[in-house]
């Protein structure tokens, strides 16, 4: 499914690449994107981690080998299945 606008964090206020979420929730890894992108997503659990940046094509997954910690720092759309870390979503 490509990018949906509609689904990114709203933009009515002073959004900075340092400004905390207000909202987080553990992620189930699925092949489906997140109802509402996420601000981000931490490793709470070390693995391999497999997502998908909110404006890249489906097929252009990123994977890395992630410690407890690790946030990104790009948007996120999707955690997907071949995931084993435990993710938290981060939410404005």
């Amino acid at each position: 499914m490509p990018y949906d606008y509609r689904k990114d964090q709203p933009t009515n206020r002073m959004d900075t690449p340092v400004s905390l979420g207000s909202r987080a929730s553990v992620v189930t890894p699925s092949n489906d994107d997140f109802p509402e992108y996420a601000k981000a997503i931490e490793v709470i659990a070390a693995g391999t981690l497999v997502f998908l940046p909110t404006q890249n094509d489906d097929a252009d997954t990123i994977t890395v080998t992630a410690e407890v910690g690790y946030t990104t720092n790009v948007n996120v759309r999707r955690v997907l299945p071949a995931t084993t870390a435990t993710v938290i979503a981060i939410f404005d």
